[in-house]
């Protein structure tokens, strides 16, 4: 057995950002006339941690009087008491914005009643397994900063691998996306502002390394690991959604230069600040970096851009539209030069939405969308007397969307509600061809011929609904219930009707502590997009369905400590076919390949226990630790199989120091590796006949654990009013060797017997 290693197992990133930010002096900053959002930010920065809804405080609220306090909760009172709002302290150093009529706690010591009355009814967190990312305020649940994301070392800079340190996350290191809690990588849907994306990756079809979301554009990450509410439909796992970042009212400039990308941000306000604009831009460098590593791995290309623009009709009307444009260009070859592929990608979402709040109670938003991808994948494989074959793959989707959604209530019940349409169409176009030859790729395998051709062409629609309703019970106990509907018909096909019900349950205990309680259903579709034609599939199959049942404690040692214990349970049922390579899956072209099996699963059990401590001490010293349990199995003809990326045991850890100029950050990983099929060599009865490799059970050997400790120190110059960040990272600082596949090759020993390497 010889380990293929992944490629990068050590990768060293140098960056220059040059960043237009103005800084002035606290004492010299005028606050009159200026978005009251955007000075409650710009406070969080300077280290108040605020928790407030963005509904309270719209864009086009602005503060109508200079304060005279200078700092602190009365700076923040004064701005805010002509709105009718008010700070709230909801714990050591942490203050919640509410409306003024939310009464103070009456007793010094109010335990959970302060806390639960102490934060709108909108802003209390019932849901289980949900992890804020990138926020500029310490919320309850945020698990990093917006300051401590962009120190993180991550691979090519990219947003979304700070999900990959979250308990449950499971990843082989290449993929960009990672497995949450047993599920497979498109189990979990990605959304922007509000906008589902679809396959929103650059190499999708080489391991989905880099997503189209710069960095730089991204302002927070909520990620709900599992139990999300009725809100979200069509995966059934996880939800990622990510929110671009704000305008500067002062406008912000941006430039990036590294061994992955040049890219360039701007933003600025317009009509007296009651517009605002977003726009990025970003190519990827890798072409360059491959040629003057004098590689013939080939030449990946791609570019990505966003655009937003905001306008307020007035204080409760907020207009916005979006852009999100992606592009792929990639010639890449196997390292032993067998293998070529050719692929071009492109993708564009154009989005608009409306809110309107009519009242405090009641609000609203509409999104119209329309999302266009087209993919063209072209692949030989010539290695003559062994195997040959082409792949000539075009296809392409699009589709319209119309979402509405409704929000009233109080700070004692709140229902929501939202009806969501789409009309989808897409193109297959699909040949492929596979010859190999008797006694390849082992002395017993038998000659494959295989050809494929698809020609498809469906259209049809996707419709949902949700109600979720949140009420207090008591001070101390906040439920949610939610129902989901939803329906697929393609081709005049009726794919048949979902119902999601769901159920949430957060139970203060004390101030420190809580317990929350998450149980529903989950259903996921197979998109329009998703045919698996390569495969020899050319139907759509039914939806799948998992069950989640979540039990979740979080308690607060200190003002700065904290730790949280999640036991989950999740049941699939109704699990569809899929295709994986049973030893190599990073191949260029994987349904060119010997070890290609389908594999149909008729139930799964995912479970686990996570653990996870957060230490937020005052700088300059951060720290956070988490272990995770789990197991993820799957039915197969009868028999219980470990799923191909369960992780049994995951560590996950991170220090991070900040003092004046400097920023370092070092994280690590361990877990156990993933589940492989071995083989053995089995010598012939008879003195003529080869031996004959026989393939064991499926899944039933490990390969060696996987080990990473990465390292990012980050240094910014101030010169004069711009700031010039450079930074070095190191992926994998230590070069450990993490195996990720197996490749059997029969050879030899010049004895006149053969052996299975």
């Amino acid at each position: 057995m010889s380990d293929a290693l992944l490629r990068t197992k050590s990768l060293l990133i140098l960056v220059l950002l040059l960043a237009g930010i103005s800084t002035p002096a606290f004492g010299d900053v005028s606050y009159a006339g200026r978005p009251v959002r955007a000075v409650l930010e710009e406070l969080q920065r300077s280290g108040l941690n605020l928790i407030y809804n963005d509904s309270l405080i719209p864009g086009s609220l602005r503060v109508l009087r200079e304060p005279e306090a200078r700092n602190g909760p009365a700076l923040i009172d004064e701005i805010l008491e002509p709105h009718g709002l008010v700070t709230r302290s909801i714990g050591p150093g942490t203050w919640a914005i509410v409306p003024t009529k939310v009464p103070p706690a009456t007793t010094a010591d109010a335990g959970a009643s302060r806390r639960s009355r102490s934060i709108a009814l909108d802003e209390v967190i019932v849901t289980a397994s949900q992890y804020n990312l990138a926020h500029n305020a310490i919320e309850p649940r945020t698990f990093f900063t917006q300051a401590e994301l962009r120190s993180l070392p991550k691979m090519a800079d990219e947003p979304l691998r700070a999900v990959h340190r979250l308990p449950g996350a499971a990843s082989n290191g290449l993929s960009g996306l990672a497995h949450m809690r047993g599920g497979e990588e498109n189990e979990t849907q990605i959304l922007l502002d509000g906008m589902p994306l679809t396959e929103p990756f650059h190499l999708k079809n080489f391991f989905s390394p880099v997503s189209v979301l710069d960095a730089e554009i991204v302002d927070s990450l909520d990620v709900y690991a599992g139990g999300f509410p009725a809100d979200y439909g069509g995966r059934m796992s996880a939800v990622v959604e990510a929110r671009s970042v704000d305008a500067a009212p002062d406008g912000n400039y941006e430039l990036g230069l590294s061994l992955f990308h040049l890219n360039a941000l701007a933003t600025d306000s317009f009509a007296g600040d009651r517009g605002r604009w977003v726009a990025s831009a970003r190519r990827s460098n890798l072409a360059e970096v491959v040629k003057l590593a004098d590689s013939d791995l080939g030449e990946p290309r791609y570019i990505d851009s966003f655009l937003k623009a905001e306008y307020d009709l007035g204080d409760s009307t907020t207009l916005a539209a979006h852009a999100l444009f992606a592009e792929d260009r990639i010639q890449l070859n196997d390292s032993d030069e067998t293998e070529f592929a050719k692929t071009t990608d492109r993708s564009v979402y154009v989005w608009t939405t409306a809110e309107h709040r009519w009242s405090d109670e009641l609000a609203g938003r509409a999104l119209l969308a329309w999302t266009s991808i087209d993919n063209d994948r072209a692949g030989t494989v010539s290695d003559p007397g062994n195997r040959t074959g082409f792949v000539e793959d075009s296809r392409d989707s699009s589709s319209a969307l119309v979402k509405l959604e409704l929000e009233q209530g109080d700070d004692d019940f709140r229902w929501r509600a939202g009806v969501d349409a789409s009309w989808r169409s897409a193109r297959y176009d699909y040949d492929s061809a596979l010859q190999t030859t008797a006694g390849y790729p082992y002395p017993n395998s038998a000659a494959l011929d295989i050809v494929r051709r698809a020609r498809l062409k469906p259209q049809g629609s996707e419709t949902g609904a949700f109600v979720a309703a949140r009420w207090r019970l008591t001070d101390d106990l906040t439920g949610e219930l939610g129902l989901r509907w939803d329906n697929q018909t393609y081709d005049r096909v009726d794919g048949g009707t979902q119902l999601s019900p769901r159920a949430n349950l957060l139970y203060d205990y004390s101030a420190e502590t809580q317990f929350r309680a998450s149980w529903g259903r989950f259903y996921q579709a197979q998109g329009i997009n998703e045919v698996q034609v390569e495969d020899g599939v050319n139907t759509f199959l039914p939806a799948q369905r998992a069950d989640h049942f979540i039990l979740s404690v979080e308690h607060a040692f200190t003002e700065q400590i904290s730790a949280r214990v999640e036991a989950y349970y999740k049941d699939y049922e109704e699990l569809k076919p899929r295709f994986e390579n049973l030893f190599d899956p990073l191949v260029v072209l994987p349904e060119l390949e010997t070890d290609r099996v389908g594999v149909a699963p008729s139930a799964g059990a995912i479970r686990g226990i996570e653990f996870l401590v957060h230490d937020r001490s005052a700088r300059p010293w951060g720290w956070w630790l988490s272990y995770t349990w789990s197991d993820a199995d799957e039915t197969l003809d009868g028999a219980t199989v470990a799923r191909t990326w369960d992780q049994r045991h995951t560590f996950n850890g991170g220090v991070s120091w900040t003092r004046g100029p400097w920023d370092v950050a070092l994280a690590g990983t361990w877990h156990t590796g993933w589940p492989t099929t071995p083989a053995t060599l089995v010598p012939a009865m008879d003195p003529g006949e080869d031996p004959e490799v026989v393939i064991g059970a499926r899944n039933s050997a490990r390969l060696d654990d996987f080990r990473s400790l990465d390292l990012r120190a980050g240094y910014t110059f101030e010169i004069g009013d711009t700031e010039l960040l450079t930074f070095i990272e190191l992926i994998n600082m230590l070069g450990l060797k993490n195996p990720c596949c197996v490749e059997y090759t029969v050879r030899d020993t010049g004895t006149g017997t053969l052996r299975l390497d």
